[in-house]
């Protein structure tokens, strides 16, 4: 988002008409899709990490602290050290974070790989030790970072078993509350027959609440449990901390926000993107990657005034591994579901390749090859949702748009 609009406005920026500032929590970014590689496959953390400032435009300023506050009215952002920044438009994109700690003896019950490379490192390392028994792999609450992780983690388990000689040792039980393997319809159709293949048992509407970490079983809010000698969980999410404290979002802290140009409710200058926002869709990073394109576009339109502005159409593209050296994608858009598809050996090796091509991606040098794979992810808006209609007047045509 950040290198999108400094590369439109370098002009501006040089001028000194506008700045471009993106405040982040630390100095390092992190390619979360690697910790089921490292969980599951025990590759080193450190080589999915680069330097935030060094995947940024020169002309953009990076602010490396925690925001612990945003006011929407007062157009400001303040600082964990209290330094306040002021905005002419602002942008969230605080994403969505794992809390295994909101349900009882989770945390200390069970492992995840969604809480940061350090625990996924944990899982391999609980694997290294494991030589039989029952593992489970749990949806302990939804929604959730990447809807494919649990079952590629599964697929993963299963080939990681088979690979050390000791499938037969072991059991594998999937607890979702959903009513099938996969929520679409469509992808389930062939995740289902791959896990009866695989002797995956399937639980399905089991709404997890609870974990007894010294009886190892798994509770759930409909009186169901199960025995388990390894947990692995996908932990309840929520929206960040930033947001909760400053009371832009819902009781779970995700951002009420036009699924279309993504503004937030209620204002016309701040945009919300990614897993941040209460929109029911994939919360990924291609989704993140998809909507800034838009709002950029629409931040951009606003500060010449040109009116043209684009609508998001909620296409999500989702690969997963299923195992046997074969991917699917799970692709969509507000309109169109997820379509049934055979497994192929191209779209692993596509998969597989998109961690080499992440960091190049987000410095915007792949539209190009976005646009000739994803087709179109927008379309033109001719007449401005009612949700996104000003509540006050975008005074500001030259000033700072914040993302972050």
């Amino acid at each position: 988002m950040a290198n999108l609009l400094a590369r439109r406005l370098e002009k501006e920026i040089i001028q000194g008409k506008v700045s471009v500032t993106l405040v982040g929590e630390g100095p390092d970014h992190y390619f979360q899709p690697a910790n089921l590689e490292i969980a599951f496959k025990g590759v080193s953390p450190h080589k999915f990490s680069r330097p935030e400032a060094h995947l940024l435009d020169s002309k953009v300023n990076f602010v490396p602290e925690r925001a612990s506050k945003v006011d929407l009215r007062d157009r400001s952002v303040t600082l964990g050290e209290g330094k306040r920044i002021s905005y002419s438009y602002m942008v969230l994109a605080t994403g969505a974070i794992a809390k295994p700690e909101k349900m009882p003896g989770l945390m200390e019950g069970s492992f995840n790989f969604h809480t940061g490379p350090n625990d996924a490192r944990r899982v391999w390392e609980a694997l290294q030790n494991f030589e039989g028994g029952t593992v489970v792999v749990a949806i302990a609450g939804i929604p959730h970072k990447c809807p494919p992780s649990p079952n590629e983690a599964i697929f993963m388990l299963d080939g990681y078993f088979r690979k050390r000689g000791i499938r037969d040792k072991v059991k594998i039980k999937f607890l979702t509350p959903y009513p099938r393997a996969y929520p679409s319809e469509e992808i389930s159709k062939v995740v289902t027959p791959l896990f009866e293949r695989a002797e995956i048992e399937v639980h399905t509407f089991f709404n997890m609440e609870s974990v007894d970490p010294s009886k190892r079983k798994v509770y759930s809010m409909e009186g169901e449990e199960h025995d388990y000698d390894l947990l692995i969980a996908v932990p309840p999410h929520q929206g960040a901390d930033v947001i909760l404290n400053s009371g832009i979002g819902d009781a779970e802290g995700w951002i009420p926000a036009d699924r279309n140009t993504m503004n937030v409710q209620g204002y016309d200058d701040v945009y919300a993107i990614g897993d941040a926002t209460a929109i029911p869709i994939s919360k990924s990073g291609v989704v993140a990657h998809l909507q800034s394109r838009v709002v950029a576009h629409n931040l951009l339109s606003d500060l010449e005034g040109t009116g043209r502005r684009l609508g998001y159409n909620g296409r999500i593209n989702c690969p997963m591994e299923v195992g046997n050296n074969r991917a699917i994608f799970v692709s969509a858009t507000y309109s169109t579901p997820p379509v049934n598809q055979t497994p192929s050996l191209m779209k692993y090796i596509m998969k597989r390749s998109f961690g080499k091509m992440y960091w190049k991606a987000l410095g915007g040098g792949l539209e190009w090859l976005f646009d000739l794979y994803f087709g179109s992810t927008s379309y033109p808006m001719e007449v401005t949702p009612e949700i996104t209609k000003p509540t006050r007047g975008v005074t500001a045509k030259a000033g700072e748009a914040i993302s972050g």
